[in-house]
């Protein structure tokens, strides 16, 4: 039997990210001082990383490539004013991956059109938070999910134990891997509500969806958001509300205009909002409903690496990409085999991300399966919604362990650099917790 270390950040329990795989006392610490002190360069899926260098060999085809940079905007926001400023459908630029907002990120991104040098130069005069690199032809377009991960090059600031890092990395060289949690960015770490309004919309409780989004405050958001929300608690006035709403706010704005032309049509006013958004909800009560069932394990004392009979392990088609291809349930008899092809890289425990088709595992993690679904008071059938069916999720899977490739340290003044790559889908800020343990992840930068 396995034992963790608890958190005591009442963020991270509130998230269901509920211990820590590394035993050692963290070294504290702030991220993001600076953008430039969080970089994440995306890595193709051919091993490419993403870099304003421009030092890809050129091919053909009907497709141009470029390099995304950005800054303090998100992907989506960044690939609309790309499209709009080359007259493009949106559809017709294409993306692998979303990148984080309050970062220097650089990404791939795919045109269907023929982008000059020229071209590029007149869009980065224009634009201050994205700026557009090395043009190459490619025969296909970038779709989601085609890619391998990102690298990452973090700086953590204003560090009370130095010292601790060394055993951290130690610790972490000998267990290689740490929990896979969904990282703060999946919630809002200033907003953390995202979760809490997919389950209300799961359960038909439209209205009080709709009230969590809007109304609900934090401490951490803007006084003008918060003016906002109060403002709207107390006098219901969805037409005046319109005019005080921050316009960065964008979904809280779409459902307050719809309210104040349809009272009482809840339904409506979520499905006003984009399909995107609405899928980000129940993505998110998803995200922790996987984190729950995490900890849950680790509190029973079950490995987050190694599967027990009733388990589910994903095969790699090979070691260098784990890409997986099918799905094995593991039972007593391939149990120590299944165990060998871990160790060699050849597969990896996955959990279930629940969704309408989700199988429930067998045995004892069956039951804590089923334990997490009592407490919650969901039945997975919950996630065919009827009134919503666009936000409608079948479910999936999702590797229990994160594995950090190449990882290197070095120490500087007061802080430290940490660099390192992760396969796509995994959450830098989930190994960075590892090592700050951070008390308040909000105000810590996470």
């Amino acid at each position: 039997m396995a034992s963790y270390t608890r958190t005591s950040s009442d963020l991270d329990k509130y998230l269901g990210l509920e211990f820590y795989a590394l035993a050692s006392p963290g070294t504290g610490g702030r991220l993001k001082e600076s953008l430039e002190d969080f970089l994440v360069q995306e890595v193709s899926i051919d091993g490419e990383v993403a870099s304003p260098k421009c030092s890809y060999v050129e091919g053909g085809g009907q497709y141009t490539w470029l390099v995304l940079e950005k800054r303090k905007i998100d992907t989506v926001a960044a690939v609309k004013i790309v499209a709009k400023h080359f007259g493009l459908r949106l559809k017709d630029v294409g993306i692998a991956g979303l990148k984080d907002t309050n970062a220097v990120t650089y990404q791939f991104i795919s045109l269907q059109a023929d982008v000059t040098k020229e071209m590029i130069e007149e869009f980065n005069s224009k634009h201050s938070y994205i700026k557009l690199h090395c043009p190459m032809k490619r025969p296909f377009s970038l779709r989601p999910g085609l890619l391998y991960g990102n690298y990452f090059t973090i700086k953590v600031r204003e560090v009370d134990c130095l010292n601790c890092l060394e055993d951290l990395v130690e610790e972490l060289s000998e267990k290689k891997m740490v929990p896979n949690y969904y990282g703060y960015q999946r919630f809002g770490s200033i907003r953390p509500v995202t979760h809490i309004v997919g389950k209300k919309i799961l359960k038909g409780e439209y209205k009080e969806a709709i009230d969590e989004l809007l109304l609900r405050i934090f401490p951490g958001e803007s006084e003008n958001s918060q003016k906002a929300r109060s403002f709207l608690k107390e006098t219901g006035d969805y037409q005046q509300a319109l005019e005080i709403f921050p316009k960065t706010l964008r979904s809280e704005r779409t459902i307050i205009r719809y309210l104040a032309k349809h009272p009482g049509d809840y339904v409506g006013a979520l499905r006003s909002i984009s399909s995107y958004i609405k899928k980000l909800f129940i993505g998110a009560y998803q995200a922790y409903l996987f984190n729950r069932l995490l900890s849950k394990r680790m509190e029973y004392g079950l490995s987050y690496i190694y599967p027990s009979p009733g388990d589910s392990v994903g095969i790699f088609r090979s070691t260098s990409q784990p890409v997986i291809t099918g799905l094995l349930r593991v039972n007593e008899t391939n149990l120590s085999k299944v165990r060998e092809w871990i160790d060699r890289g050849q597969a990896a425990l996955v959990l279930p991300v629940f969704g309408y088709r989700s199988q429930l595992s067998l045995g004892r993690v069956g039951d804590i399966e089923k334990e997490l679904l009592r407490e919650e008071e969901i039945d997975i059938s919950l996630f065919r919604l009827k009134s919503i069916p666009e936000a409608s999720s079948a479910g999936t899977y999702r590797m229990a362990a994160l594995k950090p490739i190449g990882l290197e340290h070095q120490v500087f003044g007061n802080g430290y650099e940490i660099k390192f790559r992760l396969y796509k889908g995994m959450y830098a800020t989930v190994l960075l917790r590892e090592f700050i343990k951070p008390s308040d992840p909000a105000k810590q930068g996470f």
